[in-house]
């Protein structure tokens, strides 16, 4: 638990795809998110995603984004992974993009509300390896 080490008034730290960083004691790598073939969230806006670090343990949060060629080298234990379709990957890609990065456990977001059905946590699903394992948050988080 670290809240108790966040200040009352936190600083910004401005950060760019490829960026390595630590703060508060917590390291992570900034990662480019960006849609292949859509206009929704173009590269060239630098928008990102985290690899944070805690202790042994790689925790991917790839935020809005498709399926990257950047993903490919990440590795994480856990990775945060958007199936909705339309502004980010579909069901299938998030699947194929645990499968390249050869996650442990996935999170499936970005479904079920604004975009996405619960259709498309059952197509993540069956399209991953057994050994994979899907963590799924309570709806509505």
């Amino acid at each position: 638990d670290i809240s108790g080490k966040v200040p009352s008034e936190c600083e910004f730290v401005a950060v760019k795809p490829g960026d390595e960083k630590e703060i508060l004691g917590i390291k992570f790598e900034v990662i480019p998110a960006y849609n292949i073939n859509k206009q929704f969230h173009p590269r060239n806006n630098n928008w990102v995603g985290y690899v944070i670090h805690l202790g042994d343990t790689k925790v991917y949060h790839p935020g809005d984004t498709d399926l990257i060629p950047e993903m490919e080298n990440i590795k994480p234990d856990i990775a945060l992974l958007p199936i909705g379709g339309t502004y980010t990957m579909n069901a299938e890609e998030a699947a194929q993009a645990a499968k390249r990065m050869n996650a442990k456990k996935v999170i499936p977001m970005h479904y079920g509300k604004i975009v996405g059905s619960d259709k498309d946590l059952e197509i993540f699903k069956s399209s991953l390896p057994p050994d994979v394992e899907v963590l799924t948050l309570p709806s509505g988080r």
